[in-house]
C-alpha cells in the first residue's frame, strides 16, 4: 500500500556529473574491469540465436539457466536457496520495495541498522513503515539493545516484526559484522519472532578475498536475502534476486510481479551466458583489486590532507565502496555541501543515512569509480572545503 502520510522519502543526488566535478557521491562500480569484448560476443550470439525470446516478456521467475550463477554467488558466503525460493528483481532496490510492500503494513515499525543505506529507508517510508534505529556497540549492532528496543516498542503498542541489516562491507561505513555477532542477533530474532532482511550487495568485495558467513546460511527460515548483480557484474542490466523462506515466498512473489510484471529475459540470459563461459572468480577478483587500490589511494590522501588529530575521524575499510568520515564536534556535514561544490567535489552528507538525524555529523566518500589520478586531487579539494568553520544552514 502506497502512502504519503509518513515523512518524505528522500534519496541523495548520487550520479550527477559534468564540468570539472570530481564526484565521491554515487556508488558506481569500476566497469573498466568488465571484459567487454567477450561480453559483446556473448550478447551478439544470444540475440542472433534467441533474440525473439530474449526481447519478449517472460514468466515471473528466475530463469533456469541463471539459477546456477546465483547459487555460485551465494555459496561463496555459505548461503543456499532452491530455484523455487528465488524471486527475480531489477536489482536489490526493487527487492527492498517488494519486502516493504509485501511483508510490512503501514504504521508498522521496521528496525534498522544505522547508518543505513538511503534506498532502504526510502523504500520503507514509501510503503508507510515507521523506522527505528538499533544502537551499536564496538562490534556493530547490539543484540541486547535490539531486544530492549523491540520489547519497548511492543509495550507501547507498536508492531515490530522486521529487522533490516546490510552486514558485510556495509554502506556507508564499510564495516562487517562478525559471525559470532550474527549468531547473537539471530538468537534475538528467534526469541522475539523477528524476520531479518539481509541486504548484501558488497559481500564478495572484501579486499583480501575473504568472505563472511551470510545470515541466510545461519538461519535460512529466519532471513530474507537480497542479492544483486549490480556490484559484481554491472548495474545497467538491473538484475537481482530475493532468496525467500517458504512462509513469506508467496507474498514476495506476488508483490514483485505487481511491481515489474516480468524480469528482463535479456538481462538474465546475458548473466547466465557469462557465468557459463567464465564463472565469477576472475571478475570478482578484478573488482576487488581495483577497489583495494582506490581505497588505499583515498585513505592515504585523507591522512595527508586532513591528518589524524583534527576534527575528522575515519577508518580504513576492508572492503566495499566507501569511506565514512565523522566530525568530532557533531557538526551537520550538509553545511559543507555547497562549499564542496564550489571547490569542484561532491560527497553524500551523513543525514541521508540517518533514521532521525543521528548520523548528520558523518559524510560518505565513494572511491570505487573515481579515476585513480583524480582521487588525491579530489581529496585535496574536499579538504579545502572542510578547512574553514562550518557554514550556517545547508541543504540535506
Amino acid at each position: 500500500m502506497w502512502t504519503d502520510t509518513r515523512p518524505a522519502a528522500e534519496m541523495p543526488r548520487l550520479f550527477e556529473r559534468g564540468g570539472d566535478l570530481i564526484s565521491f557521491a554515487g556508488g558506481l562500480p569500476d566497469l573498466d574491469v568488465l571484459p567487454l569484448e567477450a561480453i559483446s560476443g556473448q550478447l551478439s550470439r544470444l540475440v542472433r540465436l534467441g533474440g525473439k525470446l530474449a526481447f519478449q516478456y517472460t514468466t515471473p521467475h528466475v530463469a533456469k539457466a541463471l539459477v546456477p550463477a546465483i547459487k555460485d554467488l551465494m555459496a561463496r558466503e555459505g548461503a543456499h536457496a532452491e530455484a523455487a525460493n528465488l524471486v527475480p528483481t531489477s536489482g536489490s532496490q526493487m527487492g527492498l520495495m517488494a519486502v516493504a510492500l509485501g511483508l510490512g503494513a503501514p504504521g508498522e515499525t521496521v528496525l534498522v541498522q544505522t547508518p543505513a543505506y538511503p534506498g532502504a529507508t526510502a523504500a520503507f517510508r514509501t510503503a508507510g513503515l515507521d523506522l527505528h534505529s538499533v544502537a551499536d556497540d564496538r562490534d556493530g549492532m547490539d543484540p541486547a539493545e535490539l531486544r530492549r528496543t523491540v520489547l519497548r516498542l511492543r509495550a507501547d503498542g507498536r508492531t515490530a516484526r522486521l529487522l533490516y541489516c546490510n552486514p558485510t562491507n556495509q554502506n556507508p561505513t564499510g564495516r562487517t559484522l562478525s559471525v559470532e555477532r550474527r549468531k547473537e542477533l539471530l538468537a534475538v530474532c528467534r526469541e522475539l519472532d523477528l524476520l531479518l532482511i539481509e541486504d548484501n550487495p558488497y559481500g564478495l568485495l572484501s579486499f583480501d578475498g575473504g568472505t563472511t558467513t551470510a545470515f541466510q546460511a545461519l538461519d535460512p527460515d529466519r532471513v530474507v536475502y537480497l542479492g544483486t548483480f549490480s556490484k559484481i557484474f554491472a548495474p545497467g542490466l538491473r538484475s537481482g534476486w530475493i532468496a525467500a523462506p517458504d512462509h513469506v515466498l508467496p507474498a514476495l512473489s506476488r508483490t514483485a510481479e505487481v511491481i515489474a510484471l516480468s524480469p528482463s529475459a535479456l538481462a538474465q540470459a546475458a548473466l547466465a551466458a557469462f557465468h557459463t563461459r567464465a564463472g565469477w572468480t576472475d571478475l570478482i577478483d578484478g573488482y576487488r583489486a581495483s577497489y583495494r587500490e582506490r581505497c588505499g589511494l583515498m585513505a592515504d590522501a585523507l591522512e595527508q590532507e586532513l591528518g589524524t588529530s583534527g576534527p575528522w575521524t575515519w577508518e580504513r575499510p576492508n572492503g566495499g565502496f566507501y569511506i565514512w568520515l565523522r566530525h568530532r564536534d557533531g557538526v551537520d556535514t550538509a553545511r559543507y555541501a555547497a562549499a564542496a561544490a564550489e571547490h569542484g567535489v561532491s560527497f553524500v552528507p551523513g543525514g541521508h543515512f540517518s533514521v532521525d538525524g543521528e548520523h548528520a555529523d558523518g559524510l560518505r566518500l565513494c572511491f570505487s569509480h573515481v579515476p585513480r589520478k583524480k582521487i588525491a586531487e579530489g581529496v585535496a579539494r574536499l579538504a579545502a572545503a572542510l578547512a574553514g568553520p562550518a557554514p550556517e544552514g545547508g541543504d540535506r
